[in-house]
């Protein structure tokens, strides 16, 4: 397994689990497929996610709580969201939607928060 180290002298895996195509069944996130490709990811010894309010239409971090975050512990993995422009209009607006972010991923921090660029 290949790792680089981050700011805080944590392992980052240098493959990332990205969320933006997960499996869908009837129309919905395959939460069940999900959970098995988690759990076969981590026990493959990656620990990097990345999702975005916009992925599956807002459902990403969602699926990520019921996959991730409420079945392992925060220091398991490290976690990737992203300011996305089309969910602001203005500065005042993206401090609660940080917060909806940080709840709707079941998580206290991200470990990055990146500028989303929707294009």
């Amino acid at each position: 397994m290949n790792y680089r180290k981050d700011k805080n002298g944590n392992d980052l895996s240098l493959l990332g689990f990205g969320c933006m195509r997960f499996p869908m069944k009837d129309d919905q996130v395959d939460v069940a497929a999900v959970q098995e490709m988690v759990d076969t990811f981590l026990a493959a010894g990656f620990n990097y996610f990345d999702t975005a309010r916009p992925y599956h239409s807002t459902k990403s971090e969602t699926v990520l709580r019921q996959t991730l975050t409420s079945r392992y512990p925060r220091e398991r993995y490290v976690l990737t969201n992203k300011l996305s422009p089309t969910f602001y209009e203005e500065e005042k607006d993206i401090r609660p939607l940080f917060e909806d972010q940080l709840r709707e991923c079941g998580v206290d921090y991200f470990d990055f928060y990146l500028l989303h660029a929707n294009s």
